[in-house]
């Protein structure tokens, strides 16, 4: 009874600990097909991420730095329009990228437009990444750093920092 007891705890904990190593083990055979169209699926989620995070940045940016004035009595906005131009700028960009993306099933059709999407992404986190002090600013620059590094991976660009 004990021996039987013995052998069936044991064929039980070798169980439980062989069970996730053979789940993490198994192979994913991917055919170039679906590798591609997986691909594209990823771009084009980056490139709503970043359409929706310059949307947010944008509008972060208008909304601008206030401060107080004569003893609380006004309200200065102070709005660097420099960076507002430069994020339209790059939202023209993404929108481009979205338009020719649309009914495309190869992405080197789009690969001019995926470069001057990291380009102009790149010029404008130079520009406000010491420019602002505010953390929904810095978050939405991370947003499009993290969606840019996609779009460079997935066309095989590089990213010029």
């Amino acid at each position: 009874m004990r021996r039987n007891t013995l052998r069936i705890l044991l064929a039980t904990a070798l169980l439980i600990c062989a069970l996730p190593v053979v789940a993490a083990a198994q192979i994913y055979e991917r055919n170039n097909y679906n590798y591609n169209r997986s691909d594209r699926r990823d771009v084009r989620d980056a490139v709503a991420r970043l359409e929706n995070a310059s949307a947010r940045l944008e509008s972060d940016l208008n909304y601008g730095q206030q401060r107080r004035v004569l003893g609380g009595l006004f309200w200065v906005r102070n709005v660097d329009s420099t960076a507002v131009v430069e994020t339209r700028d790059f939202r023209n960009a993404v929108r481009d990228l979205r338009r020719n993306l649309r009914g495309d099933f190869d992405l080197s059709n789009s690969r001019d437009e995926a470069r001057v999407v990291l380009d102009r992404g790149i010029q404008l986190d130079r520009y406000l990444r010491l420019r602002t002090g505010s953390t929904s600013v810095d978050a939405d620059l991370a947003d499009i750093r993290s969606s840019l590094h996609v779009i460079a991976d997935a066309y095989g660009l590089n990213m010029r920092y």
